[in-house]
């Protein structure tokens, strides 16, 4: 890599950001933050790559400095699904943790309150017990839109910033959304499933609901399905191809299994299936037990099991959208609002990243895996 040419200057945070640095040497603002505070943790070349920059710019955090003099600590709330490790929710999670590190000289401290995503009451109690904490900003998943509507009005009365993870509520005007563009993803899940399948194939679309028939709280899963369809649309496909919508029922998998037994009996021509959630594991799963091969499967996230049945064949294609760095920059987003007072790009999109067995074990998620 060639050295950046910089003009000898004194420059404060005020003139270059800690982002800007992270441009030149070509690594993540992160780990120029922990070079900045000597935290540790960076390959000794890179640390040296950043020193030499920061040495030519004379480069001197002010800012920081008016912060630690400040001493007024900030804290956080991330109210969130209930994770398990190696689920989606877990990696968002992770990013969160390795943001809190980053940033531990900003004085901010972080709750996480967690809720069962097909449990609308489970949600509302730790709205409650976040708006009782009266924090000074929150990350949160906006399940549920009703009940999140009355949690994000009362933050508004409040004055309390909040960022949204994973899923957007576009009728309000939040710090920042990290996630994927929902729409144009299922637009691309299209494209993938109906690249050479012979027309006159019937498509399974599958929703995964809450017992008793209602969607799941976040408003992801519709809008990839506007998307698939969308590009049907588009290219007046919708002749060409079945479409067959199959509800699935959380925490339900007996009644799952008679759901999917009874649609592959009746629909022998079955060609494609694609899951608008990260479970397309519990579809693969059937399949397995069934022998059932030779069908293109489309789904989302890299959960373990996933990624198990991406390697193996079963499922073709995994759309992934770096929940890592959602928690990641969510967090970062609202430290960085509340001791600096710097604004964050509303409306921050995630890659569409499309995984492939043969490209998933190079796959890396910068920066985590990237220093």
């Amino acid at each position: 890599m060639s050295e950046p040419e910089v003009k000898k200057a004194t420059y404060s945070d005020d003139k270059i950001r800690i982002k800007d640095i992270a441009v030149l040497a070509d690594v993540s603002p992160g780990t120029v933050d922990r070079v900045i505070h000597n935290r540790g943790g960076v390959a000794p070349e890179i640390k040296k790559r950043i020193e030499d920059i920061l040495n030519k710019l004379n480069f001197k955090p002010n800012k920081m400095a008016r912060v630690l003099a400040i001493k007024k600590e900030y804290r956080l709330v991330a109210l969130l699904p209930e994770a398990v490790q190696g689920d989606y929710w877990w990696d968002i999670i992770k990013g969160i943790k390795r943001a809190e590190e980053e940033i531990s000289d900003y004085r901010v401290k972080t709750e996480l309150l967690q809720f069962n995503q097909y449990n609308m009451d489970s949600f509302v109690l730790q709205a409650q017990r976040l708006l009782e904490s009266n924090p000074d900003g929150v990350l949160m998943a906006p399940f549920f839109r009703r009940e999140a509507l009355k949690l994000i009005k009362e933050l508004e009365e409040r004055s309390i910033p909040f960022v949204f993870v994973d899923s957007n509520v576009e009728s309000v005007s939040c710090l920042a959304y990290y996630g994927q563009q929902s729409h144009q993803s299922g637009y691309v899940a299209a494209k993938i499933m109906l690249s050479n399948l012979s027309s006159s194939s019937a498509i399974l679309l599958v929703h995964m609901r809450r017992n008793g028939g209602e969607t799941t709280g976040s408003n992801q899963t519709s809008k990839r399905e506007e998307g698939f369809l969308a590009y049907l649309d588009k290219y007046s496909l919708e002749s060409s191809f079945r479409l067959i919508r199959v509800n699935l029922h959380a925490e339900d998998e007996s009644g799952n299994e008679a759901t999917l037994e009874e649609v592959f009996r009746k629909n022998q021509d079955i060609r494609g299936i694609v899951m608008f959630n990260s479970q397309i594991h519990s579809i693969a799963d059937f399949l397995e037990r069934r022998k059932i091969r030779n069908l293109r499967i489309v789904g989302y996230d890299l959960l373990d099991r996933n990624v198990q049945y991406l390697k193996s064949g079963l499922v073709e294609c995994l759309i992934a959208q770096r929940p890592q760095l959602q928690g990641y920059y969510g967090l970062t987003a609202l430290a960085r609002y509340l001791a600096f007072h710097q604004p964050s790009k509303p409306v921050c999109y995630m890659p569409i990243d499309i995984l492939f067995k043969e490209n998933i074990n190079d796959y890396k998620v910068y920066p985590f895996d990237a220093d």
